[in-house]
Formats: C-alpha cells, structure tokens, sequence
C-alpha cells in the first residue's frame, strides 16, 4: 500500500523523534516481520530496539524495547535484520566484530571475529546461512552465520 502525504518538505523541527542513543546513530533497519519495530546501531556502542505505534510518534521515543550492550567496544556500523527468522539480529562493529543476537533473549549468540580491519558491508544470503563481508583489507570473506567460520576468502579486490 503506497500512503501520499498531504503535506511535502521539510518535517517541522518539532516532529516527535526517536532519542535514545546517547551518540550518534550509524545505522537503522526496519523488521521485516514486524512493521513497526526498527534496530538502530549507534556511536555508543550498543544496538537497540524500538517499537514505533501504529499511527506514528506523537511525542519524542527515548526508551527502547531492547537494548543490546555486550561484545562491542567500538563504534556499531551496522544492523540486519536475519531474512527468514524472526527475532534475529546482526550487528558489526568497529572492533571489527559481527554478533548475531535471539532477541527473545537479548543476548548475542554468535561472535564473529575473523576480520583484521574494519567492515565496510556485510549481507545476509536468502537463507540466513551465510554472510558476506567486505573489509578495509580489499577482501571478501563468506562466513558461516552459525558458527563462524570462514568459508571463502578472496584475494584484494583491487
């Protein structure tokens, strides 16, 4: 369903926000199961969780559903949404160090830290099975989401 808004440009300054973090956010992904619940990764370290109502915000969000503190110690770049389980979240880091997270729990499931340099992209395949990873190394590593390890790696890409 395709929503056109009566009103175009610039959001008033006053619009009703999602305030949480406490440094700034880097990343953020809509669940795929669930539209009205977003993970955001941020300076700060951590990941977190927040439920949007139906409807939209009607004042500012400033505490999370979840929030996930745990392996990293740097900066958190990015969060996926797992592509076929509910409930399962990937997040990497500056570390450089990617943590799968059961949400139900709240606690990470998998730590992945096969890289030397900082991640630049990673992806879920269709499956959730494995990920792909680019790196500030030049290379492209294909790692089993389950336990870790590493399944390919390429020579520098460039």
């Amino acid at each position: 369903m395709i929503t056109i808004f009566a009103q175009v440009g610039r959001v008033d300054m006053n619009a009703p926000k999602v305030t949480g973090h406490a440094q700034d956010v880097l990343d953020l992904a809509w669940n795929p199961f669930n539209d009205n619940m977003i993970a955001s990764s941020s300076e700060d370290t951590t990941v977190k969780i927040w439920e949007i109502p139906d409807g939209g915000l009607t004042q500012n969000l400033d505490q999370a559903l979840l929030e996930l503190k745990g392996p990293h110690q740097r900066k958190v770049g990015f969060v996926m949404w797992h592509p076929v389980a509910n409930n399962v979240l990937l997040s990497a880091s500056h570390d450089p160090l990617i943590a799968i997270w059961n949400l139900e729990e709240g606690q990470c499931v998998v730590e992945i830290s096969c890289h030397t340099e900082v991640i630049q992209c990673i992806s879920w395949n269709q499956n959730g099975s494995k990920l792909a990873t680019t790196s500030k190394d030049l290379k492209i590593r294909i790692i089993d989401a389950r336990s870790g390890d590493v399944l390919a790696v390429s020579i520098n890409i460039y």
